[in-house]
Parts: C-alpha cells; structure tokens; sequence
C-alpha cells in the first residue's frame, strides 16, 4: 500500500499500527467499507447512501401490474421501485403490501422483492418495517481491532449498534490527508474491479466475466526467469492465493474456470489439496469440482449477494 508522506498523529499511528482494521468512508453517492489484516485488504462491503439493504422488510405500493409476466413494480419506502413476482388476481394498482427485499439493483435492473406474511393493517404505506443488515454487517462480525471512519452519521451508527465495541470506534477527523488517501481506497477498489492482478513474482492473472461462469488465467509474464523460486508450480500456488483472495473481494460466485499452467502429475497433487484448502477459507462455500486434462480446475461457489463490478458499474 501507498503510505502518504505526511508526519501528523494520524499518518504515524497509521504506519506503525497492525491488525485487523475495519475503514468505511464515503465516496459520493456510496458507502465503501474496507476489511485490513496487518495493511492487506481481505474483504470489501459496498452499498449505495440511502438505499435500502437486503432482507429490508417494508410495506411497498404495487405501481404498475405486468400481466403478460404475471408481476408487478412495486414502489419502496425510499422511492425506488422493486419487480414482484409470481402475483395473483388480488393484486391491484395502489394495494399496499408486505415485501422482503431480496437482491439489490444492478445493472439497470430494479431490485427485487417477495411477499411477507407481516400484518400491515396498522401500518402506514410505505414504511419500513425492519431494517436488513448493513453491507458493514459481515465486516464486523470479523471482530476488527479498530473500526476508522470519517463519516460522522456513520460513526453514530456504529456506537450506537456496536456499544460493545465503543472503545475500538473513532472518528477520524484529521484536514491533513483524508481517510481514503491515508487507506489507498481508490486505488483498492481499482484492482478488486480491474481485469489484471500482478503478482509479486512478475506473473499476473486475468479475470473476465462472461454471463455463464467467470473464466480465470495464468500467466507467468514478467517473472524473473533468473529466480529458482518462480518455478511454474510456485507461480500456480501464488496465484492460486490471490485468486481465492479475489473471489471473497469480488463476491464472484457461480461457476469458475481457471487456467493453471500446466504441471506434471506430482505438482498438481500439490495444487489441488491447496486449492481444497482454500476453498474452506471463503465466505461462502465454494468447492473444487475437478481439473481437467488441460488444467483448468473447474470450482462451484455459492451466489450470496451482488459482485462488486456490478454495484460499482
């Protein structure tokens, strides 16, 4: 990480500081929640100000009934409009109804809701009934060490739901370099969007996402080719790391492809058992279904929310 060349309290704390630590910021019309362990960035939340999350319970307006799909756009207590599927005859324009939210707009797409059984007969339209978890939620479940921001409304939520954690909270409120200079944030989000990752060795690896499965190459590129240790069953393990690093940064999930360079028998034991072990470090479960022939290790992960590309696109 780019450490700023500044000598305020905040900068030295900063660099001489380890542990995990939790950094939300926010950066225009988003909300940008960073997961660091000793300075590496493990785990990202993004979502967007004022928007209501997923698993929100709310009493929602059925604006406009689609017959010829048998659904419904549904209007939201903040405005937004949501798809409703599967309805029946009873539904009407204007009728007011429990909804669940369950995925996040992206892509163009509206967001998407469910019926609920919650009584709203004492409920005004368009309220919100409970709240679903904050994309922060998961982050502080990690148990960070400190949890930084510079955000004031933010910084009163966190006391406020965390009152355990009140002594790790703080509001970071230095005017010599802001939080997202001091954490790197743009440059962070850049390569967890970004199509290359280059590895420490020279090697980079190529993500690209296609509609049916996300397709992942290898390639030894810029190694040094004098190093004893850039032999290809180190660069497939270092990138192997920071694939699987990626997956839980991204949120990629569905069906992944990846292009190993080739090995021979006894090397790609030697892979495929790391890549099992890997596979139970991620947040949700993702399983190794088999390498080919050719190398490319065909892995299963389950789709729990919205990759970062699409939120930030």
């Amino acid at each position: 990480m780019i450490k700023p060349k500044v000598k305020n309290a905040d900068a030295l704390e900063y660099t001489s500081s380890l542990g995990k630590e939790l950094v939300a910021v926010r950066m225009e019309n988003r909300y940008v929640y960073m997961l660091f362990d000793d300075k590496k960035l493990v785990n990202i939340g993004i979502e967007n100000v004022n928007e209501l999350p997923i698993g929100t319970r709310c009493v929602g307006k059925i604006e406009k009934i689609q017959k010829d799909i048998n659904a419904a756009y549904v209007l939201l207590p903040d405005k937004s409009k949501a798809f409703l599927k599967d309805i029946d005859d009873t539904m009407k324009p204007e009728l007011s109804l429990p909804v669940m939210i369950t995925r996040a707009a992206s892509k163009g797409k509206l967001c998407s809701v469910k019926l609920t059984d919650d009584d709203i007969s004492h409920k005004m339209d368009l309220t919100v009934i409970e709240y679903g978890e904050r994309a922060y939620s998961d982050l502080v479940n990690e148990n960070p060490d400190k949890i930084l921001t510079d955000d004031e409304d933010l910084y009163q939520e966190f006391t406020e739901k965390y009152p355990d954690k009140k002594d790790i909270i703080q509001l970071y409120s230095d005017s010599m370099v802001s939080l997202r200079v001091l954490f790197d944030v743009s440059r962070h989000l850049k390569e967890a969007t970004g199509k290359n990752v280059w590895l420490k060795s020279g090697a980079n690896i190529v993500i690209e996402n296609t509609c049916a499965f996300t397709v992942i190459d290898i390639n030894s590129a810029k190694r040094d080719k004098k190093s004893n240790t850039n032999d290809y069953l180190s660069i497939n393990l270092e990138a192997c790391e920071e694939i699987f690093r990626q997956l839980n940064l991204r949120n990629i999930s569905g069906i992944i492809l990846i292009d190993f360079i080739n090995l021979n028998k006894e090397d790609e034991v030697v892979l495929t058992n790391r890549i099992k072990e890997l596979c139970k470090t991620q947040k949700y479960h993702t399983y190794l279904v088999d390498i080919t022939p050719l190398g490319i290790a065909e892995i299963t992960r389950k789709k729990v929310g919205i990759p970062i590309s699409e939120i930030m696109s």
